[in-house]
């Protein structure tokens, strides 16, 4: 990696990581400047100036800028970021921006995406056509589970890809029946990919490493909250085409994936003992 490379996924990172200041804004902060280098060089009144250019919808308040020119400051965060950097390389991560060839082109049109992605495997989801993601109960019926085995076995007979979320019960049977298929899937954490969650899927999430890749939008080392699993969520309905939904009943964490699918444009198709929220 050039000295210049590593400064702008630097950047990323340090971006990425500045408190109060989501994904909506980072994105919005980039089409501002038109790109990271400019985006940590514009002064505060070329920013609001730009701003003031630029569609009502990705207009950004004065707060927020004066709170990304203060924290691109902030020599603590870089050191953050510099440390995140070293911990992916030596844990064998690849650290993908909003700018690379790899970043799935399916994110492109939405606004509460990740600028930057962590990869263990091979992220090639741009490949693909179509698309589909798999979701639903862990504890799920017998005939949930083969609904999961026949629709990521026939996806990958079709040449789609497979996207999940590694969890017990339907995530894990798509993914495993992807995988027996010689098929390509996805598994989205809610944590640091360096870190397997739940533990007992050690040997599951290694296969998905070696056939596809696992993918999280959380820097190595974090660890799994009970809030990001519903973040993590919509990236799986904005990485699927379709989404089938299977045996989710009416507290289900996948049904936060459904709204997103919704908000995205993209087909839901609820099956077995799912509840309807179509």
């Amino acid at each position: 990696m050039t000295a210049d490379n590593e400064t702008k996924l630097l950047k990323y990172i340090v971006l990425s990581q500045m408190k109060g200041l989501g994904p909506v804004t980072q994105n919005a902060l980039l089409n501002i400047s038109g790109d990271i280098v400019a985006c940590f060089e514009l002064s505060y009144d070329d920013l609001i100036n730009t701003n003031s250019l630029m569609s009502n919808k990705i207009r950004v308040g004065e707060s927020r800028f004066k709170s990304f020119i203060t924290q691109r400051k902030d020599r603590d965060l870089w050191t953050r970021a510099e440390e995140i950097l070293r911990l992916s390389e030596s844990s064998g991560i690849k650290v993908i921006t909003y700018e690379d060839s790899e970043y799935p082109e399916r994110f492109r049109n939405i606004k509460d995406i990740p600028v930057i992605l962590y990869i263990k495997g091979k992220l090639k989801i741009n490949d693909f056509n179509n698309s589909i993601g798999i979701v639903g109960a862990r504890r799920c019926t017998a005939a949930g589970k083969k609904t999961a085995i026949n629709t990521a076995g026939m996806a990958v007979d079709a040449d789609i890809a497979v996207i999940s979320g590694m969890a017990k019960g339907i995530d894990s049977y798509a993914h495993t029946a992807a995988i027996k298929s010689n098929g390509y899937t996805i598994a989205v954490l809610g944590n640091g990919v360096d870190i397997c969650y739940p533990k007992e899927h050690e040997k599951l999430y290694e296969e998905i490493a070696e056939h596809g890749c696992v993918l999280s939008e959380y820097p190595p080392g974090t660890v799994p909250r009970e809030y990001t699993f519903p973040k993590r969520n919509r990236l799986i309905a904005g990485l699927s085409d379709k989404l089938y939904v299977i045996d989710a009943g009416r507290n289900s964490g996948a049904l936060s994936t459904v709204d997103y699918s919704k908000e995205f444009g993209r087909e839901v198709i609820m099956c077995g003992e799912s509840v309807n929220r179509i």
